[in-house]
């Protein structure tokens, strides 16, 4: 089998080998084109219906252009075995997402991250047919060594701090939501191996490359951007809460978590409103999210509340979904609302600007993380991606008039 050429809207050609159409032909990949990359956010940008199975092939072809730039700008020997290996680990990356992924499991918690599901990892990379075709190669072992993050500068290409993932899903948000944002091609010249970690080399001659700096901070901002603008929207948090809910009640009323592998966004709705008619919370958040109804903020909490404030918060909120469900059941009885008319949406504290903590090689030849270089900036874009965190009490818009009432409870039973 040979390989092919594609053409992506955003990276243009895209040169792929025999073994990633190979993969690509199954249908566990193909069953990608029915993921939304983003989620929910197409109730907010029209246009934002871009797939992961479209950025899985230009995560790929990402981490062939940063192996491109190590081999050309530094002495280090990246075979082609090798390079193959990264490429298909690159391209499998999201294969594990199940229906609307990050809303699930990282906002409200409904189920394991897809990277972190050891089951989900059997199933797709052991049990499929991926996984046939992974150890026909001889590489099943070594692509789940690299997507798990153990394999060095592979799995700093494939998904580290600036990886292969970062760089495509940077360019496809940003382009399918509408959004003018772009990076430099010139970034790929900073890429470098040092130590067996992957790096940006940000000095030339001891001095330092104000330039390349200047370039790294752009993808920052970017991230920034996208998260502020896209990721973290009030109507993309609220929609995506109402999903959460629903699939919560229905794995409650029966629905497996293996299930959810081989259904797409679409089918899972279809699954939801045909086996769960019967549940009248999953029906009720259905009909709302559908209508396009969405449920509006009657309390919030930010980061103001301080740091031990929020991780308790977090604790409770996030990892604890009996206890969410106990309080939401509280707050409801207490406003004289339905339990399935409040949500509490409470995300983690992950948004701490990760990226920011790419190694970088310093003035001097010293490697060190981007954030430990003390640059203001950085600090800046830092504390205001960590202040986008916020807790919401949602509440469906029908009952809105008894919002007074909705937030009089939370604060007794949440604080303020």
């Amino acid at each position: 089998m040979s390989g092919k050429l594609l053409r992506d809207a955003v990276h243009g050609d895209i040169q792929l080998g025999a073994l990633e159409i190979e993969l690509i032909d199954t249908a566990e990949f193909q069953r990608l084109r029915g993921i939304r990359q983003l989620g929910t956010a197409y109730l907010v940008f029209p246009s934002a219906v871009h797939t992961r199975f479209e950025h899985s092939i230009g995560t790929s072809w990402m981490a062939r252009r940063m192996i491109e730039a190590i081999r050309l700008h530094q002495a280090v020997t990246v075979s082609r075995d090798e390079e193959e290996v990264i490429r298909v680990a690159a391209l499998l990356h999201d294969i594990t997402h199940i229906p609307f992924g990050h809303t699930l499991e990282d906002e409200r918690r409904v189920l394991p991250r897809h990277d972190k599901d050891q089951s989900r990892t059997d199933f797709f990379f052991r049990e499929s047919a991926v996984g046939s075709i992974l150890k026909r190669a001889g590489i099943q072992d070594e692509v789940i060594r690299i997507l798990s993050g153990g394999a060095g500068f592979k799995s700093d290409i494939a998904g580290g701090a600036i990886s292969a993932d970062l760089l495509d899903y940077l360019r496809r948000d940003t382009y399918f939501c509408g959004l003018s944002q772009y990076y430099d091609q010139r970034v790929f010249e900073a890429f470098t191996v040092e130590d067996g970690r992957l790096a940006m080399n940000l000095e030339k001659h001891g001095v330092l490359r104000r330039d390349a700096l200047s370039e790294l901070i752009n993808l920052l901002r970017i991230r920034y951007t996208l998260s502020e603008r896209v990721y973290f929207h009030h109507t993309k948090i609220s929609s995506g809460a109402m999903m959460s809910k629903a699939v919560e009640h229905a794995l409650r009323d029966g629905l497996k978590p293996r299930e959810l592998c081989n259904l797409k966004d679409e089918t899972l709705l279809w699954v939801l409103r045909e086996r769960y008619s019967k549940n009248r919370a999953v029906v009720h958040l259905l009909d709302r999210f559908e209508a396009r109804h969405l449920y509006r903020a009657s309390h919030v909490l930010t980061v103001d509340i301080g740091e031990s404030r929020r991780e308790e918060i977090v604790q409770r909120f996030h990892y604890d979904a009996a206890y969410r469900e106990i309080v939401e059941i509280q707050i409801a009885t207490a406003a004289g609302i339905e339990p399935r008319e409040i949500i509490i949406y409470c995300p983690s504290l992950g948004m701490s600007l990760p990226e920011a903590d790419v190694l970088v090689q310093w003035e001097g030849g010293r490697l060190i993380p981007l954030s430990g270089s003390n640059n203001e900036e950085i600090r800046i874009l830092k504390d205001k991606h960590k202040a986008l965190w916020k807790f919401f009490v949602l509440i469906d818009r029908n009952v809105w008039d008894r919002r007074d009432r909705v937030a009089q409870a939370a604060v007794e039973r949440i604080g303020n």
